[in-house]
């Protein structure tokens, strides 16, 4: 069972506006999970750059009793090591342009870990989920909220989970820019939905946003597996997510 308690992930997006929709891929702020590497990959439709792809791999190992970061002396993604920041976390972005190493949508990349010694060190084989997009055109330029909107995307046969998470949010500034009536937050609202290639949103499930707003939808599939070093016996979570977000959409009746 994914930990979904925490949302989805943090999208990408060329605006710079702020907006609501700072998740995090499945249970990576759940207090359980002190040891994790997630590979994120997020993809923005963006009709004047549609190779807006970033990939990138985050990851933090706590002691659960006093919440020190220690225990981990290497981590690598593909054969290629990953050096901790100096506040001892992990996160790398693979540039964009250089594939060399770069996990791909819909392959299993080898995720190695060494604990106290070589003797204590752990490879496990992750799956990153296939690429959503299939077309940039199936995804609108305005949110009419009489004719709703119809989502497309690739399924992934490999998704174990067998769902995707499609979450709608809220640009607040270009939103109140547009009309300064209009409120300061929206929450963001989320729907689990089958891994079968199409959603419709009706207007029940835009009814949040209200006209001259703006609102970003994003569609997210993940996967979730652990395992354990050999001698430290500490726990791993290993995460992995892809996505693909719109730009920020006007709203009209």
């Amino acid at each position: 069972m994914l930990l979904l308690g925490a949302g989805c992930l943090v999208s990408c997006h060329k605006d710079g506006s702020n907006n609501t929709n700072s998740w995090t891929w499945f249970g990576t702020q759940n207090p359980a999970v002190y040891n994790y590497v997630l590979i994120n990959a997020s993809q923005v439709i963006n009709k004047a750059d549609s190779n807006e792809l970033h990939i990138g791999v985050s990851a933090a190992f706590i002691d659960s009793n006093n919440h020190q970061i220690t225990g981990v002396n290497a981590l690598s993604v593909n054969n290629q090591e990953i050096q901790p920041g100096v506040d001892y976390t992990y996160n790398y972005n693979y540039a964009s342009g250089t594939p060399k190493g770069m996990p791909l949508f819909g392959s299993y990349v080898m995720v190695t870990i060494r604990g106290d010694g070589e003797d204590d060190t752990i490879s496990r084989s992750v799956y990153l989920p296939k690429q959503l997009l299939r077309l940039i055109s199936d995804y609108p330029d305005t949110v009419h909220l009489s004719q709703g909107v119809q989502l497309n995307w690739s399924p992934d046969e490999q998704n174990t989970w067998g769902n995707v998470v499609v979450q709608l949010f809220y640009y607040n500034e270009l939103s109140r820019k547009s009309d300064s009536t209009l409120p300061d937050k929206i929450n963001t609202v989320s729907i689990t939905v089958p891994d079968n290639g199409s959603y419709f949103l009706t207007r029940s499930d835009l009814a949040s946003f209200p006209p001259k707003s703006v609102m970003g939808i994003t569609i997210a599939r993940g996967t979730q597996n652990e395992a354990t070093l050999p001698l430290s016996r500490k726990r791993i979570y290993y995460f992995s997510s892809a996505s693909v977000s719109t730009t920020p959409l006007p709203v009209s009746k």
